[in-house]
């Protein structure tokens, strides 16, 4: 990815084709979850019928076609706190 990009766009099309840049990685994904990371953090996109349409990493582009209900950036510190939790309970 071009490491000089310092934007990220979300356009989303009829609840049906969501197209994101700014993509660094494809952290995960099913029929109802996207965890994508970006340059401006983790991205969960939550919907129906999910599909990776197009993936690019090296231009930072990701394509999702489905019924999409929701977008919403992730606190990291949020996760961190769930991951330290969840150790703490494994090692306990």
């Amino acid at each position: 990815m071009n490491s000089e990009l310092k934007e990220q766009t979300l356009s989303l099309n009829n609840r049906k084709r969501l197209e994101i840049t700014g993509v660094k990685k494809l952290e995960s994904l099913n029929k109802t979850e996207f965890f994508v990371s970006t340059i401006l953090g983790l991205l969960l996109v939550k919907g129906e019928n999910l599909e990776m349409q197009h993936l690019d990493i090296e231009k930072g582009i990701l394509w999702i076609v489905g019924i999409i209900n929701s977008i919403s950036y992730l606190d990291e510190e949020l996760n961190k706190k769930k991951d330290e939790g969840f150790f703490k309970k494994l090692f306990k």
